[in-house]
């Protein structure tokens, strides 16, 4: 009997490799936990679209045929994933590239990006679109990360009840930024590996709250060709896991490496700078955490510099990083710095290359888009999401093509402190749902994150917390070995008490 719940993609590979396995197994045992949980049972509204379950078993059965007939096209030959639905795909795949939004519905990519397509051709099966924050969360500054029309609201799977609308904006109910649907994938069992996308914290806070290993690559690592995205500049892709060896296998197929991540070593000698823990955590507005639980992550992070240090790293405390919250950083002339880069490039870059993917769609442009909704409010304009403010800001440009080249020139420039500090230390640590995403972004900088622990914030809810890492661009290899040397300190990974203990009476 397969353990959807805990079964890693290394470890399915060694089970197909000694035919103990076969992927039409491992896809019927997916398949059966997304129909079970997705849209009944826990309700997690993790997929917007399932692959067709009569091509995904052919499929599989062909890539059980070629293992037996000694042809293994790569180390995820056989292994299902999830991409976020961000990804042109071609109708034959027969799940559509929404974003979570209606409009899209019955759009007909041209082809699927090169990205899912050297996936698919390395032996991977799709399984299913990650729902996400429609359109990435550019609809209304306040909409609730996980939610869209096309998916509903994603929900954790470690949560009984699901997401609280009143415990702050990323509360502890919330399954966290937009790609929460890849990490509620990976953490109930829907699939092994997962891509999600990440300008701010899109990809590590959801993974934080998944209990997963991510790593969200720097500028040019992995090809951004055909999937909606902010910004060619600080938008980029990565991957989820369960394990730190299946995430570094997966981020050499997405970086489509020929040769695998080197692990060894573990933490020794590693130059780890660790933020003070207190002020790096989320603001009340952001998570209305109590000071009990805000004093059992300090408890844990300090427990953490202990154990790497006593497992051979270098640990230096309280490093000088300034709260982005302090004087106004990141913003420009009182303006977010990060929304008008995005703004500027979504209208005149990244949305109008991203509608040209379909050769079939009711909408082609961002006017059309906001009338489309408009005229079929009640499906996109719900009483409890009735806004597309963004959309408008869309429509004209806020700021002149000189004063977008200032602001992403201030917005880079604010990233220097973190490069500054990357000259002498190997990663800065801090925890995975703190704003250090803000920093990795205007420095283009990759980010991972590890499964600290859990909160045991109420009665009968407890949720994951984790711990974040910053590199310097470039330097993947060394956060997927950092993470393996996290793994052996802390090898185990909570699971989601809802689908191990079933429901509450």
């Amino acid at each position: 009997m397969i353990d959807v719940l805990t079964l890693t993609a290394s470890q399915a590979r060694d089970l197909l490799d000694q035919k103990a396995l076969t992927s039409v197994q491992l896809v019927e045992a997916y398949l059966a936990q997304i129909e079970k949980h997705n849209h009944q049972g826990l309700h997690l509204n993790a997929i917007i679209s399932v692959a067709p379950r009569d091509k995904t078993l052919e499929l599989a059965r062909r890539l059980d045929h070629e293992r037996s007939s000694g042809h293994v096209r790569g180390p995820l030959h056989g292994i299902p994933f999830v991409c976020k639905d961000v990804f042109a795909l071609h109708p034959d795949l027969g799940m559509p590239c929404t974003g979570g939004a209606p409009c899209l519905a019955t759009a007909k990519a041209r082809r699927t990006a090169p990205l899912i397509q050297h996936l698919l051709d390395s032996g991977m099966i799709l399984l299913g679109t990650g729902n996400l924050t429609e359109l990435c969360g550019m609809k209304y500054e306040t909409i609730k990360p996980g939610w869209s029309p096309m998916g509903g609201q994603t929900h954790s799977p470690y949560i009984y009840g699901g997401t609280q609308m009143d415990d702050g904006f990323v509360g502890h109910s919330s399954g966290g930024g937009s790609s929460s649907g890849s990490g509620a994938s990976v953490a109930a069992g829907f699939a092994p590996l997962a891509i999600g996308s990440e300008c701010c914290g899109s990809l590590t806070l959801p993974a934080t709250r998944a209990a997963a290993y991510s790593l969200k690559c720097g500028l040019n690592q992995i090809n951004v060709d055909g999937a909606l995205h902010y910004s060619d500049n600080t938008d980029y892709l990565g991957g989820m896991a369960k394990s730190a060896d299946d995430l570094a296998t997966f981020i050499a197929a997405l970086m489509q490496r020929s040769e695998p991540f080197d692990l060894s070593g573990g933490l020794q000698g590693i130059k780890m700078g660790f933020v003070n823990s207190r002020e790096w955590q989320m603001s009340e507005a952001m998570c209305k955490a109590s000071e009990a639980d805000r004093e059992a992550m300090d408890k844990a992070f300090q427990a953490a510099k202990d154990k790497f240090t006593a497992a051979g790293a270098v640990v230096s405390e309280d490093v000088n990083l300034p709260h982005p919250s302090q004087n106004n950083r990141f913003e420009w002339k009182g303006k977010s710095m990060f929304y008008e880069v995005t703004v500027y490039q979504m209208r005149n870059t990244t949305f109008p290359a991203f509608f040209k993917e379909f050769e079939e769609s009711e909408v082609h442009s961002i006017p059309e888009m906001i009338k489309w909704n408009v005229d079929h409010a009640d499906q996109c304009l719900p009483l409890e999401h009735p806004y597309q403010s963004q959309f408008y800001d869309l429509l004209h440009d806020r700021v002149t093509p000189e004063e977008h080249q200032e602001i992403r020139a201030a917005f880079y420039h604010e990233g220097n402190d973190l490069l500054k500090l990357l000259e002498t230390l190997d990663v800065v640590v801090a925890f995975g749902e703190s704003s250090l995403v803000m920093y990795t972004s205007a420095a283009q900088c990759p980010i991972a994150a590890a499964p600290l622990g859990t909160i045991q914030y109420s009665e009968e809810n407890e949720r994951p917390f984790g711990l974040s890492f910053a590199a310097k661009p470039g330097n993947e290899g060394l956060l997927l070995r950092v993470l393996a040397g996290f793994e052996k300190l802390y090898p185990h990974r909570p699971l989601p008490r809802p689908l191990t203990d079933g429901p509450k009476v």
